[in-house]
């Protein structure tokens, strides 16, 4: 059994480019293409995007990306990130996010019938660009976590719990300590999110966890924090904030989750589309538009 994580798609419904670089409508469609024209002993059982489908989270960019993920061969699953809007999500994806009244409006639901469990976590708080874990959502986990047992499991976010080393980035996570206690009462679980703009793979509180390669703008890899004395004096004037605030017009990339036996494999795909990889840019907005 297959599912294939894609993550951060900062969608444009105006016709602009995602923070004045990146041709976000082109790479939806390379994209889309790309899966489109798999053979179907390649295709997932379903895909799972892992937040920040729409930049701004615009009811025009949703639309997009609506039309775009009904497309692929197979079922798709979502998850809100920060650059979302959870009113728009559960008016507009009703079919990708299938969620119970009882945790509404956060956009959390379970994918119970394969081989494979599958747990989606709403970490996103609104007008936020950290994440966390909310009462109602570890209320909601902790139900969830021991369900199956028996089953390797899967666990969704859009943002990781855990320090990742690029300063700009590591803005802290509300309650991870928490979020980690209750993941440990599964034996076989791993931990995927989005977020970061390129590829994590470790280990937190024993749990394997992965972050999704984007399919818009990778993320300059940086470990610099904004005091660093290796700073150059041009990055001192840009009030440069550390690593993770930067990034290069790259492949679009994904990741694979394969089940061999009761282990999950994770493998790190591209998209060829021919990026040049210019940059590193900030993640600069428009005029009169918010950060």
């Amino acid at each position: 059994m297959k599912v294939i994580q894609i993550s951060d798609f900062h969608l444009r419904g105006d016709g602009k480019l995602s923070f004045q670089k990146a041709d976000t409508m082109k790479a939806l469609h390379q994209t889309i293409d790309y899966f489109c024209s798999m053979k179907d002993y390649e295709l997932p059982e379903f895909f799972v995007v892992t937040g920040d489908l729409s930049e701004g989270g615009t009811r025009e960019g949703y639309e997009f990306m609506r039309e775009g993920l009904r497309k692929l061969p197979r079922p798709v699953y979502i998850v809100p990130g920060n650059h979302d809007k959870r009113d728009f999500f559960l008016e507009m994806f009703t079919e990708e996010t299938p969620v119970k009244e009882d945790i509404k409006p956060y956009i959390c639901y379970t994918i119970d019938e394969y081989p494979v469990r599958v747990i989606i976590i709403d970490t996103s708080k609104p007008s936020c660009h950290s994440g966390g874990l909310s009462d109602r959502v570890a209320e909601w986990l902790e139900e969830r976590i021991t369900e199956y047992p028996e089953k390797p499991t899967l666990v969704f976010t859009h943002h990781p719990p855990f320090v990742t080393g690029l300063p700009a980035m590591d803005e802290g996570f509300d309650q991870a300590d928490r979020l980690a206690q209750i993941l440990n009462k599964h034996e076989n679980v791993t931990l995927c999110c989005g977020h970061m703009h390129t590829a994590i793979f470790t280990s937190w509180h024993k749990i394997p966890c992965v972050t999704c390669p984007p399919i818009a703008m990778q993320m300059e890899v940086d470990f610099r924090g904004k005091n660093d004395i290796n700073l150059t004096e041009e990055e001192k004037k840009e009030e440069f904030k550390g690593g993770g605030d930067r990034f290069f017009l790259g492949n679009p990339g994904y990741l694979i989750h394969d089940l061999q036996g009761d282990r999950i494999n994770t493998h790190y795909q591209i998209i060829p589309t021919g990026a040049d990889y210019s940059g590193p840019w900030p993640f600069k907005y428009y005029e009169g538009e918010e950060d």
